[in-house]
C-alpha cells in the first residue's frame, strides 16, 4: 500500500491526541513520511474530537478524502458513525463498544442508539472489516483504570496489521511516551488490546 490513511476519533478526555502522537512518533522513528491534521472538534470533556493521519512517501496534505480511509480507530462507537462518509470497502474499523452518551442526549432527551444498532449501521457501510470490543471494560477490569482505554485501542489497532510498522515498534514508542509511573499500566493495556483483536481476527479467520 503506497499510503495509509487513519482517523482517530472519540470524545474529549479519551486521549485522542496521545494516541495520535504515538502513531506519528512511530512513523517518524521508522523514517516514514507523514502528515497529521490539527485536532478537529471540541477538546473539552465529552466533546467530539478527531485527528487525521496520512503515512506514505508521496503524502503532502493531512486531509483524508472520502472513500480513502484505511483505518478508523474509534474510542467511542457513536463517534465511529460520525465518520461514515469516509468509510469504504478499503476501511477497517476498530471501535470501542462502550457508549458515552452525548450531553445533548440528556439536554434534548433524544434516544441514544444501542450498540447493536450502531454495529448494524457501520456494517451497512460495507467496510473491509469491523472489529468492535469493549476496550473500556478491559481497561477498567484488567488494569483498574479506564483512562488507559486509549492504549487498549492502540494495541487493538496494531493487531490489524494496517499501520505500516510492527507491533513492537509502536509498543516501544508508547513506552517512551508515558511517564515512568504510568508505563506499566499503559503497556499492559496495549498488550491486552493487541491480544483481544488478534483473537477476534483468528476467530473470524
Amino acid at each position: 500500500m503506497s499510503e495509509v490513511n487513519v482517523i482517530v476519533s472519540g470524545v474529549g478526555g479519551q486521549g485522542i491526541l496521545f494516541a495520535t502522537n504515538v502513531i506519528v512518533r512511530t512513523a517518524l522513528r521508522n523514517g516514514l513520511n507523514f502528515a497529521q491534521s490539527e485536532v478537529h472538534g471540541l477538546a473539552q470533556r465529552y466533546g467530539s474530537i478527531h485527528t487525521e493521519i496520512r503515512i506514505g512517501s508521496r503524502v503532502k496534505s493531512p486531509l483524508i478524502l472520502e472513500g480513502t480511509l484505511d483505518l478508523l480507530i474509534a474510542m467511542e462507537p457513536l463517534e465511529a458513525m460520525r465518520y461514515a462518509n469516509f468509510v469504504s470497502e478499503r476501511t477497517t474499523i476498530v471501535s470501542n463498544s462502550h457508549i458515552v452518551p452525548p450531553q445533548s442526549a440528556y439536554l434534548e432527551r433524544f434516544p441514544v442508539p444501542s450498540i447493536e444498532e450502531i454495529k448494524g449501521l457501520l456494517l451497512s457501510l460495507n467496510p473491509k472489516r469491523l472489529i468492535m470490543f469493549n476496550a473500556t471494560e478491559i481497561a477498567t477490569k484488567e488494569i483498574g483504570d479506564p483512562i488507559v482505554t486509549n492504549s487498549v485501542m492502540l494495541g487493538g489497532a496494531s493487531a490489524t496489521g494496517i499501520l505500516p510498522f510492527s507491533n513492537r515498534d509502536i509498543r516501544e514508542v508508547l513506552e517512551l511516551s508515558v511517564p515512568e509511573k504510568y508505563r506499566e499500566p499503559n503497556i499492559k493495556a496495549f498488550d491486552l488490546g493487541y491480544e483481544k483483536v488478534k483473537s477476534i481476527l483468528e476467530r473470524e479467520g
